[in-house]
């Protein structure tokens, strides 16, 4: 994937839905957009790598659904949220680490940055649950 700082094509979409962080970071298709430059560690790499995937071919109608529907919003990311969570567990991170890190990306999850459509104890929940395909 490539990394350009600046914001993706959809932004004026994106700011109508949501009150975006300076950090907030964005995939459309095979680009992560960080208009923020922050750091994006191996972890959140996962994280993108999957909207990455499920965008597929079609970039814009992904992010239409993204936008508009906040169920679907939610799988999309618990699916990137879980994909994180288990490459952090992988690769030898320390128990308070863990409960650390995923207490984190709950709360993430859980806020406002998409739309609030998860409480905070299910958003735990939710990632630790094991991946099913």
């Amino acid at each position: 994937m490539k990394i350009v700082f600046e914001y993706p094509p959809n932004i004026e979409d994106i700011k109508k839905k949501f009150v975006l962080r300076p950090t907030v970071i964005f995939t459309y298709g095979d680009t992560i957009y960080n208009p923020g430059r922050g750091i994006i560690t191996k972890d959140l790499m996962v994280h993108e790598e999957t909207h990455q995937r499920q965008q597929g071919i079609d970039p814009a109608g992904w992010w239409m659904l993204y936008l508009n529907d906040p169920q679907f919003r939610l799988s999309q990311e618990v699916e990137a949220y879980q994909n994180q969570y288990q490459y952090f567990i992988k690769y030898n991170h320390g128990r308070n680490e863990i409960f650390l890190f995923v207490l984190k990306i709950a709360r993430d999850l859980s806020s406002s940055l998409y739309g609030n459509v998860v409480e905070y104890h299910e958003a735990v929940k939710l990632i630790k649950n094991e991946k099913t395909n």
